[in-house]
């Protein structure tokens, strides 16, 4: 029995782990081209800065990834025994279903353990320090914005759009003052400006040159018969404030980027994350960082059973399934962290439900299984 233990463990560790990694590989490629893929190819960053921003996203991902690289790996696993009839072979020599479980949920107990630790701690903290590094990659750097023939709407009050962008010298520059419903209230065009950042005081000035600007009406700026030929200038500067932006940029610890300490200092009464009473988003986060943790060994319970019913062993099976079972699995998830806000909703215990649901569903397969 020992054997059949320690087989059934070595296979369940080499497999979950490739799996655990093949899908981490294309979990962050994804939140790669998603959120780095801009600063890579139009914000002139380093390439150290890329490769922190990239393993940073690691421990994120591998909340996802570690309890979906279990599934897989059980599903694998027990549908290759069962098509090729060793479990009949271990039936008829004794060894029913049960005993079987055995090392599958201490290493699910183990990995959910190791889940654990990422959700609670390392996971919140790569993500708060990717947000910090992306800020701070913006705001150390805002002549970034300004990309050639791609309009410029970072900053409020305004749109700007420029042909050509050689170093700190725009060519062809549109500016389009807007109001609060985004309809313009001036144009002014330039054929080129000089960026100078004063970062100092949280400005960039433009140093228009041959100039012209158009004024609209205030109260009717779609009037077009209402504009007027504004003044003409050979230089001129025009100002544009980064505060906005700064203070847009700047990342502020909300609840999803606090550890698990850091929540029960919440729970406790110690508000320095949420600035109103309601307890029910502190809560949801909390029990969703416990009930995800769990995942590792809800998923294990109820990919045993499955994998035997299927009887197959291709790959595409094992990840078809797995699929299904997952987005299952955090549709509800996402349902109750979008409920967080509802006290009458009880998200935090909603938050429960599919480890509730799955196990109850795994348990009774495990049983229907045993029986035959």
């Amino acid at each position: 029995m020992k054997t059949v233990y320690r087989l059934l463990f070595l296979d369940l560790l080499k497999i979950s782990l490739t799996s655990t990694a093949i899908l981490t590989f294309f979990l962050v490629l994804a939140n790669v081209f998603r959120d780095v893929a801009d600063l890579i190819i139009n914000h002139e960053v380093p390439l150290w800065v890329i490769a922190k921003l990239v393993l940073s996203l690691v421990p994120f991902v591998l909340t996802f990834t570690l309890p979906w690289g279990l599934l897989m790996a059980v599903l694998f696993l027990f549908g290759r025994m069962s098509q090729d009839h060793e479990l009949i072979a271990l039936k008829s020599a004794g060894i029913g279903i049960g005993p079987l479980l055995a090392p599958v949920i201490w290493f699910a107990l183990a990995y959910s353990l190791f889940s654990f630790s990422i959700n609670a701690y390392v996971g919140p903290k790569s993500r708060h320090a990717f947000k910090e590094i992306f800020s701070d990659v913006l705001l150390q750097n805002p002549l970034s914005f300004f990309e050639s023939g791609k309009s410029i709407d970072q900053f409020d009050g305004f749109r700007l759009y420029a042909s050509k962008r050689a170093g700190a010298r725009l060519d062809d520059v549109y500016i389009w003052e807007v109001d609060s419903a985004f309809r313009p209230l001036r144009a002014i065009r330039a054929d080129e400006a000089e960026i100078n950042a004063d970062m100092p005081h949280q400005r960039i000035v433009l140093t228009l040159r041959n100039s012209r600007q158009e004024e609209r009406s205030v109260a009717n700026p779609e009037d077009v018969q209402a504009i007027v030929a504004g003044s003409r200038a050979l230089q001129v500067p025009y100002e544009i404030s980064l505060g906005t932006l700064f203070d847009r940029l700047t990342v502020r610890k909300s609840i999803g980027l606090a550890t698990l300490g850091e929540i029960g200092q919440q729970v406790l009464g110690h508000p320095s994350i949420t600035p109103d009473n309601n307890p029910t988003p502190i809560l949801t986060e909390l029990q969703k960082r416990l009930a995800v943790s769990l995942s590792c060994f809800t998923f294990a319970i109820v990919g045993v059973p499955l994998a035997i019913q299927v009887h197959r062993r291709e790959t595409s099976v094992g990840v078809a399934l797995s699929l299904v079972i997952v987005l299952a699995y955090y549709a509800i998830v996402l349902l109750a962290d979008a409920l967080k806000a509802k006290a009458h909703l009880f998200p935090e215990l909603i938050i429960w439900m599919p480890n509730i649901v799955f196990q109850t569903i795994g348990f009774f397969l495990l049983w229907r299984v045993n029986r035959r």
